[in-house]
């Protein structure tokens, strides 16, 4: 309290002091009450939810023709330059198990689902961006805002000039988007990964399916690859086609063998069930074989193999047309 009739430029320096000390002090409490309504702001909890990398990132990017290679007069392998940086492309997207499908838009048309024959791309490829991704950082480095990491790598598609007209005759002068791949591929998983408890592996082909052959055949173990090599038991494909010009892949097959151990056995006219009988250097133990189904959606041929594979005594089955469980990936963070 101050004596009457005293004016402000009477007041002590003390005085004014603590006024001014009573006046700062009332600051914090404005700036709580702010932090206070901070916490009704809308949807505030997302801004603290873990995120995957990329998935701010738009589903289609640009792709880029490289070259195809002529398989059958009707049928080419398509080599595209696709993006695969996890920075760049979300995991849910990614080409990550043999047997998924790639999506293909040329010259903003349609959407299409095209096979693939190259394997699922190596970890090594992504290594730095996967460092990048984490937030490591080497030594002396200081953390900074940097661009985002492109990094590009071969995309092979088979494709039939009457059922894929415009990937077929594919070139640089058009543009080429992809998108998502689809599906979620063969179901390796389980014992089939056991290469002790599955030495020997017997693989049927025939149609696209070949190009799922070849892309399981080329697959590294850290994509789910089936370590052929370090199989001790008899490892065959046996590829079937309609006639001799339209077995694919004809000049690749030793080196496939080389790389993996697996014997390729072609045919034109038997079944696959006689092309399985007359294998006279095949030695298997049925509990111990394990047949993956390539027929590429001829669900006949597949019933057939099934009969075979029955008949044979093969309980370990892998079909194309039974993919593995999808992924599921978390969408937002505890409490969604």
């Amino acid at each position: 309290m101050f004596a009457k009739g005293m004016s402000s430029m009477q007041l002590s320096r003390s005085a004014r002091w603590s006024i001014t000390r009573a006046a700062s002090a009332k600051e914090p409490q404005t700036e709580v009450a702010e932090e206070e309504d901070l916490w009704q702001y809308a949807e505030r909890d997302q801004w603290y939810a873990a995120r995957f990398a990329a998935d701010d990132q738009p589903d289609w990017v640009a792709g880029s023709f490289l070259r195809y290679k002529q398989l059958t007069p009707t049928i080419r392998e398509v080599v595209v330059g696709v993006e695969i940086s996890r920075e760049r492309i979300p995991l849910r997207n990614a080409y990550k198990h043999v047997g998924q499908r790639a999506c293909v838009r040329i010259n903003s048309g349609t959407e299409q689902e095209v096979p693939v024959s190259s394997p699922p791309f190596p970890q090594s490829l992504l290594r730095e961006v996967l460092l990048t991704v984490r937030g490591d950082l080497y030594a002396e480095e200081t953390k900074t805002a940097r661009e985002l990491t492109s990094v590009t790598a071969e995309l092979s598609l088979f494709v039939s000039s009457e059922e894929y007209p415009d990937i077929y005759k594919l070139s640089a002068e058009d543009t080429l988007e992809i998108g998502p791949f689809k599906g979620s591929g063969l179901d390796l998983r389980g014992s089939l990964l056991g290469i002790f408890q599955h030495p020997t592996v017997v693989i049927f082909a025939q149609g696209s399916g070949i190009a799922t052959a070849k892309a399981l055949l080329l697959a590294s173990s850290d994509v789910c690859g089936l370590n052929l090599r370090m199989r001790t038991g008899e490892k065959r494909l046996y590829y079937r086609a309609r006639t001799q010009a339209a077995l694919t892949y004809a000049e690749e097959y030793e080196a496939w063998e080389e790389a993996t151990g697996v014997k390729v056995v072609t045919a034109t006219r038997d079944s696959f069930a006689d092309m399985f009988d007359d294998d006279d250097t095949l030695e298997y133990e049925p509990a111990s074989t394990a047949a993956i189904l390539l027929t590429g959606g001829d669900e006949e041929s597949e019933e057939d193999l099934l009969e075979l594979c029955k008949e044979a005594e093969i309980n370990c089955i892998v079909r194309q047309s039974v993919e593995g469980a999808l992924t599921e990936y978390l969408a937002k963070g505890k409490g969604a």
